[in-house]
């Protein structure tokens, strides 16, 4: 049997913590420039964080070669954001789900987001998901989700040894950017309705798949075609 790929979004698929992110983004300039409100209307995670900050900090006239120290002050400050959310979640069924996958040899899981590395595993390891991911895209690096998720991918082939096509590759995520996402690097979408697009635009969007939440994991699990139990799997 042909391994799985299941490729994740982070907010609003697998725990929520809000504007977390644009907290720390805001607060980060801030204490740069003085900016009180450097994002204005952006919101982190509606485009790669690299991209994003280097926008930032030419508009503020920052020197490119503090990116690397602003990302390390950014990721202390998005360290002590997260620790005081008494708000931040991990999402209905998603430690279920994650617990069964984690342990299917038939299965590779992996995190693909437009947060930075730093970022996104401060969010996972804030409600104890970071350890279940050993790779994923990220962004780190200028371009669109699936071009991180194609780095995602390119990852995982090289681990297993094996291909991944629209069979044996799901995307998960909760908007039209992860069902886009889906569609450029051809992966079954699995949008869920616990994020920041409501059920109802979700439904246009044209995803393979739409639950409203991960919560009916047996679903999930026949929707991937993992639903038998592996140690009854012949080979």
């Amino acid at each position: 049997m042909k391994k799985k790929l299941i490729l994740w979004d982070i907010d609003g698929t697998l725990m929520s913590c809000y504007n977390d992110g644009t907290l720390a983004l805001n607060e980060t300039f801030r204490r740069r420039t003085g900016h009180p409100n450097a994002m204005g209307e952006l919101i982190a995670g509606t485009s790669m964080d690299s991209s994003m900050v280097d926008m930032l900090m030419e508009k503020l006239g920052i020197d490119p070669a503090e990116k690397p120290a602003l990302i390390d002050e950014f990721a202390q400050i998005l360290t002590d954001i997260v620790a005081k959310d008494a708000d931040k979640k991990v999402l209905p069924g998603v430690r279920e789900i994650l617990d069964r996958l984690s342990g299917d040899p038939r299965v590779l899981m992996g995190i693909i987001t437009s947060n930075f590395r730093v970022g996104a595993m401060i969010k996972l390891d804030s409600v104890d998901l970071g350890h279940y991911f050993t790779f994923g895209g990220f962004g780190d690096h200028p371009g669109e989700k699936w071009d991180a998720a194609r780095e995602a991918v390119e990852q995982a082939e090289e681990i297993s040894g094996e291909t991944f096509t629209k069979e044996n590759l799901f995307v998960i995520g909760d908007t039209r950017y992860d069902i886009r996402c889906a569609e450029k690097i051809g992966a079954t979408s699995i949008a869920v309705g616990t994020g920041w697009m409501p059920y109802e635009l979700l439904e246009k969007e044209g995803a393979d798949y739409l639950l409203e939440s991960l919560a009916d994991t047996d679903r999930f699990m026949r929707i991937i075609g993992l639903e038998k139990d592996p140690s009854l799997c012949p080979g």
